[in-house]
C-alpha cells in the first residue's frame, strides 16, 4: 500500500505536467467531447483523440517522436503560419467549456 501511494504522490507531484501536455489534454478533451466522430470503433475512436493530442504537442514543442506516422507526415506538410494557428486553435479550445465556445474556436 504505501509503494503504491509514494506512486502517486511522485506522479502528481507540482511541475511534473508541462504546460503544453496541460493545454493538449485539455484541448484534447472537448474534441472528445464537441466531435463527432461518426461510426468509428472505440479504438479507432482513441485513435484520433490520440493524433489530436500529439499533433498538438508538436506544434507546442517541436517534439514529433510520440506522433503516428499519419500524424507525423501531416505534421511535417504543415508550413509554419498554419503550425502557428494550430496552436492559436488548441489553446482556444482549451479555454473552452462549452462545444459553443469549442466551435467558435475554429474561425
Amino acid at each position: 500500500m504505501r509503494i503504491a501511494l509514494l506512486l502517486v504522490l511522485v506522479a502528481c507531484k507540482p511541475g511534473g505536467v508541462s504546460s503544453a501536455q496541460e493545454v493538449c489534454a485539455k484541448a484534447g478533451a472537448m474534441f472528445e467531447k464537441c466531435e463527432d466522430f461518426g461510426s468509428a470503433a472505440p479504438l479507432e475512436h482513441d485513435m484520433m483523440i490520440d493524433r489530436w493530442r500529439g499533433l498538438c504537442r508538436a506544434v507546442f514543442t517541436g517534439e514529433t517522436k510520440q506522433l503516428m506516422p499519419n500524424a507525423l507526415q501531416l505534421y511535417q506538410s504543415l508550413d509554419d503560419g498554419e503550425r502557428a494557428g494550430l496552436k492559436i486553435q488548441a489553446e482556444c479550445t482549451a479555454k473552452a467549456v462549452t462545444c459553443d465556445q469549442y466551435r467558435a474556436c475554429e474561425k
